[in-house]
């Protein structure tokens, strides 16, 4: 598991059931009705508290300080003149700084700050008190912190479970978080959290009327770390690793009944509170030991779960937990559709990509038909009802299912069993043909479909879903969709389910790749046509429409209240064009194959992180072994300046060329400028010049204009820059 700012996000109201080990009842009881106290209440000034990137100065004015919580002060109010200050390391963060503040960095006087810690925040603040003349609080600053005492009880619940890990457990990785309203953003959170694998976090959240919605300003590595990228692209603070998963789930209409048994092993020592993600529709009843001993959880409003164990983790050891939940998590489409969508995990997942094996039991109307991930191992009907069991194929990433009135269309000829559901045979046997296809085709490029079958079925929403072995394609109407969309969601068997993401920032590798393996099969199937090149065309266009919303490296975080489309338009569209260009510089036109290079580089890639998370650095270090001439722009045999510019970049340039022909002893002479604009002077490419249909040579733009002088045998009627389109750019003028 790796922790993510999500997990802070979502510590919201809770119920609780069974009875909390010594300690944690008493803890969590104070936390949930913690009050402002009235003893500790000081006037300050020229207080600055630094948190690795973070500074925060307390100017002037007066601050409260929460009651103890077993002795511990966890929280106080300030109200008075206050600046924080936050410099991200890095162009992609300062750039998402600037998106959300107008500013690359913040720089934000606020007026009044709730803080919240477990470090020696109290310590230090009182340390400076001492050393200035205590000025007395008056009755009228006593009074400012009236309205204060509702707003701290009603905020009580936020980072409690957080707060509690530092209670219970032994650790040096205390908590520091600060909510400031500032003058020009409102409030906005600022957070140093060394449990949490990109430390640092900017954040302001959004009342939507269905619930919080989340701008994350920045979020990056403590500067311990920040200088090496690569070498915590891999890091993990998870406490536990989810082994397997046995689900024995009934099915009836809307309503799922299930009981999980999750095989966790211990990564780090000392861990009791643990975090899973669930549907907020579901409502968890009991999780017990596999001794049958109770064991203490929480639900949150927000989709999480946390559990207390009774005894800290050693590394290493294997615990069993045994859960039972229910509640109305299958959306319903028409009368005889059902599935799971964006309803929330419908199993405890600890919420990130690492594999688990899983044993699925299934019970459902028997007039309904289900199909799941894995293999089905049986289905039979007793009782009434229909049953089935599906077991996967090694440790999958993720597991779902879908329920519906239709039958199964299937071609099972080896050495792949290929299954459709379909409400009708009108198209179904074409479709097969489609898909068996499409598989041949990507195992020749990417090396044997990685699971032993697939099944293909309805998704009633507007975007698709892919599980391991089981796609779901878009609603029925659309169930023959077009192919882009359907070769896409295939590939991700490849990218993304066979070798997944390390982090949230390296999700476009799997998007990338999958869009633009799309691509390449409509390339294959008709290659006389101009399918390939629309795709490309069409991804472009989005990205100059869309503008720049921020680096590809950002995942899920190109989306917001300042960009909502940032994420479907941007991630895919640039992964494509990203992986296009790194085709394009490795290709030999006139080999035999010209792409032997690039699909060497793919599919090492794919055998080196089967099963495993990859990181965008990982990409890059395989990428540099195929590495043409003519990628090698810097001369270091390096691809630092494609990835600088391209993923972790934003920029899209536009050249302009200048040439002239004149004649020569033996011909022509091709001569010209070509200067690159819109982009910064850092920015460097090899750019393709051709006279008429022959290409003459790639030229490097970058920090100087890219001049060139080519000889050709005959006077072309024109020249152009890279009329085939294997570089983004905004024109192609010639």
């Amino acid at each position: 598991m790796r922790l993510s700012i999500g997990l802070l996000i979502a510590t919201l109201a809770a119920g609780t059931q069974n009875s909390p080990p010594a300690g944690s009842g008493e803890i969590l009881a104070q936390l949930s009705n913690i009050h402002l106290d009235k003893k500790q209440t000081y006037n300050i000034r020229d207080i600055t508290l630094r948190r690795d990137a973070l500074s925060i100065a307390l100017n002037r004015g007066t601050i409260a300080f929460l009651e103890p919580i077993m002795g511990k002060v966890t929280g106080a109010v300030f109200i008075g003149s206050g600046e924080v200050v936050a410099i991200p390391p890095d162009a992609v963060e300062k750039q998402q700084v600037f998106k959300f503040t107008g500013s690359p960095v913040l720089n934000e006087p606020f007026q009044a700050a709730f803080f919240r810690f477990t470090d020696g925040t109290y310590e230090e603040i009182m340390k400076e008190y001492a050393q200035h003349a205590a000025e007395d609080v008056s009755e009228e600053e006593a009074a400012q912190f009236l309205p204060w005492e509702q707003i701290v009880r009603d905020r009580s619940d936020v980072m409690k479970y957080r707060i509690l890990a530092d209670f219970l457990e032994p650790s040096s990785e205390p908590l520091f978080l600060s909510d400031l309203r500032g003058e020009k953003t409102g409030w906005f959170e600022v957070l140093y959290d060394p449990r949490l694998v990109e430390e640092v976090a900017i954040v302001k959240f959004h009342d939507s009327g269905l619930g919080s919605v989340a701008d994350l300003w920045a979020s990056f590595n403590r500067r311990s770390e920040v200088r090496n990228p690569e070498a915590v692209a891999h890091e993990n603070k998870s406490a536990i690793d989810v082994l397997s998963y046995d689900i024995d789930a009934t099915i009836s209409d809307v309503q799922l009944d299930a009981q999980a048994t999750m095989r966790l092993k211990a990564v780090r020592a000392g861990a009791r509170v643990l975090s899973f993600d669930i549907s907020r529709f579901l409502r968890v009843s009991s999780v017990t030991l596999d001794s049958g001993d109770p064991v203490p959880f929480y639900q949150h409003d927000e989709n999480t779960l946390t559990v207390i164990l009774q005894r800290a983790t050693e590394p290493g050891q294997e615990i069993t937990l045994r859960l039972s939940y229910s509640g109305e998590a299958i959306a319903k489409r028409g009368s005889s559709m059902f599935y799971v969508g964006d309803r929330g995990p419908w199993y405890p997942s600890p919420g990130n990509q690492d594999g688990a094996t899983f044993n699925l039991t299934f019970h459902y109307p028997a007039a309904y038909t289900l199909v799941a991930t894995g293999s089905e191992l049986r289905e039979w009907d007793e009782a009434g009802r229909r049953h089935s069991t599906w077991k996967s194929d090694g440790e999958f990433p993720i597991a779902g299912f879908n329920l519906g009135d239709f039958k199964i269309v299937a071609d099972e000829a080896p050495p792949l069993p290929i299954y459709v559901c379909v409400n009708s045979d009108v198209g179904a046997e074409n479709l097969l043909k489609d898909l068996r296809a499409t598989i041949n085709y990507f195992s020749g490029l990417f090396g044997p479909y990685p699971y032993s079958r697939l099944t293909v079925s309805p998704f009633p929403l507007s975007y698709p879903q892919t599980w391991p072995a089981l796609v779901g394609l878009q609603s029925e109407s659309q169930f023959l969709v077009t192919e882009l969309a359907r070769t896409h969601e295939l590939a991700h068997q490849w990218f993304g389910n066979q070798v997944g993401w390390s982090s949230y920032r390296d999700q476009w590798i799997a998007e990338g790749f999958a869009h633009y393996a799309g691509a390449m099969y409509m390339e294959n199937k008709y290659p006389d046509t101009t399918r390939f090149r629309e795709i490309l065309d069409e991804a472009r266009a989005r990205l100059l429409e869309q503008g720049a919303d921020g680096s590809i490296w950002l995942g899920h975080r190109l989306a917001s209240t300042v960009t909502p489309d940032g994420y479907t338009q941007t991630l895919p569209n640039k992964g494509t064009w990203v992986v296009h260009m790194l085709r394009m510089l490795m290709r030999e036109d006139g080999a035999p194959d010209p792409d032997a290079g690039f699909l060497k580089m793919v599919r090492e890639f794919l055998e080196a992180y089967r099963g495993k998370l990859a990181s965008t650095w990982d990409l890059k270090r395989i990428a540099e072994k195929y590495m043409t001439s003519s990628m090698d722009v810097r001369e270091d045999k390096k691809l630092d300046w494609f990835f600088d510019e391209w993923v972790f970049g934003t920029g899209i340039p536009t050249y302009t060329l200048d040439y002239q022909v004149m004649p020569a002893q033996s011909g022509f002479v091709v001569q010209g400028t070509i200067k690159q604009s819109e982009v910064a002077n850092h920015f460097i490419m090899s750019v393709p010049v051709y006279a008429d249909d022959d290409f003459l040579g790639r030229v490097v733009i970058g920090d100087e204009d890219g001049t060139f002088r080519f000889n050709v045998k005959t006077r072309p009627a024109r020249v152009v820059l890279d009329p085939k389109g294997t570089v983004l750019m905004k024109t192609n003028a010639g």
